[in-house]
């Protein structure tokens, strides 16, 4: 994914969004370590950035990582996996603009629905994801093994024909 431009958050530098690489790994995980009960593992991240079908993004503030979000394209659908945004640049639209980036990418390349699952407790997230127009469709029981919580399955429908 190319380089785009992102908000202006609150008077802070230009925001811009590329294709995350081996050598950011250590700056999302410190990110991940500090916005989940259960971090993704370095492991997780490598293989997600070896996948044929699976993209990682990071959003990138005056040369530091502010944020990330991981997803698939599958048949005609998205699927994410992993979003997350450095605790001092939450609140500010940063999550918004990359799911709203990721979508509008998805439509150009003609997926119809995209999906997530997101933990019962996660209100903020679950919120976020409701402005953008998703939709609770199921529960997964126990998705999340170390805790045992159910997830909250989410889906938006992108290219909408009606």
């Amino acid at each position: 994914m190319s380089t785009t431009a992102g908000p202006d958050m609150a008077g802070s530098g230009e925001v811009t969004m590329r294709d995350m690489s081996m050598g950011d790994i250590d700056a999302v995980l410190e990110i991940e370590k500090v916005s989940f009960v259960a971090p993704w593992t370095r492991g997780m991240f490598e293989e997600t950035l070896a996948s044929p079908v699976g993209m990682s993004l990071v959003a990138e503030e005056e040369g530091r990582i502010v944020g990330y979000l991981v997803f698939y394209f599958a048949a005609s659908e998205i699927h994410v996996m992993n979003i997350a945004v450095k605790q001092d640049r939450r609140g500010l639209g940063l999550a918004s603009w990359m799911m709203s980036r990721v979508m509008d990418l998805g439509r150009r390349n003609s997926m119809e629905t995209c999906f997530l699952e997101v933990r019962e407790s996660n209100v903020p997230a679950r919120g976020l994801y409701e402005k953008l127009g998703f939709r609770q469709i199921g529960r997964r029981k126990g998705y999340y093994r170390e805790t045992g919580e159910d997830a909250i399955v989410m889906e938006l429908v992108l290219n909408d024909a009606t």
